[in-house]
C-alpha cells in the first residue's frame, strides 16, 4: 500500500535503489557520450554566442538556461560541447532521481522506477530535458522538485496533521522560482496550484496557512530578472512569445503536432500518459492524483489547442506537461497486469531501438558523410546535415586568408546563422545581423551597433553557392555600394568538400537597429 493505493508487491528499497543507480549509469554514459562527439546545434550555438555577457534575461528565454550555458566554460576556461552541456547532463539526471521520488510518494518503489524509466528513455526527454543546452533541462529539473515537495506536503499532512512546514514551502518557492528562470512554460505551475487550492478540499485548506504564499512569494523571484530587463527594453519577450500563436485552423499541423509528440515520448510513452491521465481523472478525488492531474494536463490542453490554430508551432511545447503525465501512467502500468508491463517494456524497447538507430545513422552521417561518400563526389542536396557541422575549422581557415585580422565584426543574415558562426568563431569579434534579419538578443548584444570593416557570412551546401553569394551580395551592397563578393571558405566533412561559407566584405557606417 503506498499514498492510499493497492499496489501489489512492492520492491524492496534496495533492491529499486540499485535499478535506479543501474537506469542512472546507462543514461549518464549515453549522456556524456552524445555530449562529447556531437557539435552543437542551432539553438545551443545561439544560446552559448549571446549568453556570454551574462545579460539579465534575454529575448527568447528567461535567463538561468543562458548563464548555465557559458558558465562552466568561463570557470575552466574550456570551450567545448562537453563543457557547455555538463551542467544540463546533470539536470537531466537528477531529473530522473526527482522522478523518481515523485512515483515513489504516489505509488511505491516500483512506480518510481517506472516513472523514472519512462521519461529517461522517452527521446525529447533524454535529448532536450537533460543533454543539450537549451531552457528545458533546467526547466523539467526545477518543475519536477516543485512537484516533488509539494506531493511530500500533502502525503506528510495526512500522517502529521499538518499542511507543511515553513521549511517545506520555501522549498517549493526556490525551486518554482528557479522554474519560471529558466521557461516561459513554467507559468502554468503556480496556476495549477492555485485550480488544486480552489478546487480540491486539501488544496482549501492551504489559503488560510502561511506557506504556500511563502511560496509564491519566494517563486515570483524568479521574473524578476525577466521583468527588469523587459521594463527596459520595450517588453520585447512578451511580445515576441505572444505573437508565436495564431495563423488560423490547420488539421494537417494538429496531425504533424501530435506525431511529432509521440516520437519525443514514443508511441507507448504516450499511450501509457494517456492512460495515466484518465485514471487520475476518475481518482481525482486524490489530492496527490489531483495535483498531478492539474499540472499535466494544462499544457497538453493549452498547446494542443494552440497546434490546431497557429501556423508554425512547436511539437515541444507542450512536453511540461507529459513530463508530470509520465508518473500517473507508470501508476497505472503498476496497477494493471504484469502482462500489460511487459509489453509496453517490449514496444518502449522497440519503438526506442528504432528511432536511436535512425538518430545514430544522421548522426554518424552529419560526422563522416560515410554513407554517401562512396556514391557521390559531390554531396547531393539531400543530404543535408547542416544542423549537426561543426564550424570550427572556420576561424582558422580566415586566419590563414588575412581576412580575420582585417575583420572588426562579423555579420550574419538572421540569429541561426549569426549563432552557429558566433559560438565558432569565439568571442574574438563582436556579431551584427543585417538590417532586416531577425536578430533575437544579438539586437542588445554591443555587437548591434560595431561598425567597421565587416565580413558577412552564410554557411551553404556546395551546390547553393552561388545563389547564395547572388543573395548576399545583393543585401550587402544596400548597406556599402561597394560590397565585394570573395571566395567562399569551403569546409570538409569527412574528407570531401561539404559546406561552402560564402563570405562577402563591406563597410559598415551606420549603427541602424537590426531586426528582432
Amino acid at each position: 500500500m503506498a499514498g492510499g493505493v493497492n499496489v501489489g508487491h512492492d520492491l524492496p528499497p534496495a533492491m529499486a535503489r540499485r535499478w535506479l543507480i543501474r537506469l542512472l549509469a546507462v543514461s549518464g554514459l549515453v549522456k556524456l557520450l552524445l555530449a562529447w562527439a556531437v557539435p552543437l546545434i542551432v539553438d545551443e550555438a545561439y544560446a552559448t554566442a549571446v549568453a556570454r555577457g551574462y545579460s539579465l534575461s534575454f529575448f527568447d528565454h528567461p535567463p538561468v538556461s543562458f548563464w548555465l550555458s557559458v558558465a562552466l566554460a568561463d570557470l575552466t576556461g574550456l570551450d567545448n560541447p562537453l563543457i557547455h552541456r555538463l551542467p544540463f547532463v546533470v539536470a537531466g539526471l537528477a531529473t530522473i532521481w526527482v522522478m523518481y521520488r515523485i512515483g515513489e510518494i504516489i505509488g511505491g518503489a516500483r512506480v518510481g522506477l517506472w516513472s523514472a524509466a519512462l521519461y529517461a528513455v522517452s527521446p525529447f526527454f533524454m535529448l532536450s530535458g537533460g543533454l543539450l543546452a537549451v531552457p528545458d533541462g533546467t526547466l523539467n529539473l526545477a518543475s519536477a522538485l516543485t512537484v516533488m515537495f509539494l506531493l511530500r506536503i500533502l502525503s506528510r499532512g495526512d500522517s502529521r496533521g499538518d499542511d507543511g512546514r515553513l521549511r517545506d514551502w520555501t522549498w517549493v518557492g526556490l525551486s518554482l522560482a528557479l522554474a519560471l528562470g529558466s521557461k516561459y512554460q513554467a507559468a502554468w505551475l503556480p496556476l495549477a496550484f492555485l485550480l488544486f487550492m480552489t478546487l480540491h478540499p486539501r488544496g482549501r485548506r492551504w489559503f488560510v496557512h502561511l506557506g504556500p504564499w511563502l511560496a509564491a512569494g519566494v517563486g515570483l523571484l524568479g521574473l524578476l530578472p525577466v521583468i527588469l530587463w523587459n521594463m527596459g527594453n520595450g517588453w520585447a519577450s512578451f511580445a515576441f512569445q505572444g505573437g508565436r500563436a495564431g495563423g488560423g485552423v490547420s488539421l494537417s499541423n494538429m496531425a504533424l503536432m501530435l506525431v511529432g509528440q509521440a516520437l519525443y515520448l514514443l508511441p507507448s510513452g504516450m499511450f501509457v500518459a494517456l492512460a495515466g491521465l484518465w485514471m487520475a481523472w476518475r481518482a481525482r478525488d486524490r489530492a496527490d492524483l489531483a495535483l498531478l492531474l492539474l499540472v499535466a494536463s494544462g499544457p497538453i490542453v493549452i498547446f494542443n489547442y494552440i497546434y490546431l490554430t497557429s501556423a508554425h508551432p512547436l511539437a515541444h511545447w507542450a512536453m511540461p506537461g507529459w513530463q508530470f503525465a509520465l508518473p500517473l501512467g507508470a501508476l497505472w502500468l503498476v496497477r494493471g497486469s504484469a502482462a500489460l508491463r511487459r509489453r509496453v517494456a517490449r514496444s518502449s524497447v522497440a519503438f526506442a531501438g528504432a528511432l536511436w538507430l535512425l538518430l545514430g545513422m544522421f548522426v554518424f552521417q552529419a560526422d563522416t558523410g560515410l554513407l554517401t561518400r562512396p556514391f557521390f563526389a559531390r554531396p547531393p542536396k539531400w543530404d543535408n546535415t547542416l544542423a549537426l557541422f561543426d564550424y570550427r575549422a572556420l576561424r582558422e581557415a580566415l586566419e590563414r586568408r588575412g581576412l580575420w585580422k582585417d575583420a572588426d565584426l562579423i555579420m550574419a543574415s538572421g540569429w541561426i546563422e549569426g549563432g552557429l558562426i558566433a559560438s565558432a568563431l569565439g568571442d574574438g569579434r563582436p556579431m551584427r545581423i543585417i538590417p532586416g534579419g531577425a536578430a533575437h538578443h544579438f539586437a542588445y548584444l554591443p555587437g548591434a551597433q560595431a561598425r567597421g570593416t565587416a565580413l558577412l557570412l552564410r554557411p551553404t551546401l556546395l551546390p547553393e553557392t552561388a545563389q547564395a553569394g547572388a543573395d548576399m551580395l545583393a543585401q550587402a551592397r544596400r548597406i556599402d555600394p561597394g560590397a565585394e563578393l570573395l571566395r567562399p571558405v569551403i569546409l570538409n566533412r569527412g574528407g570531401q568538400p561539404y559546406v561552402a561559407v560564402t563570405i562577402v566584405r563591406l563597410r559598415v557606417r551606420e549603427a541602424a537597429r537590426q531586426g528582432m
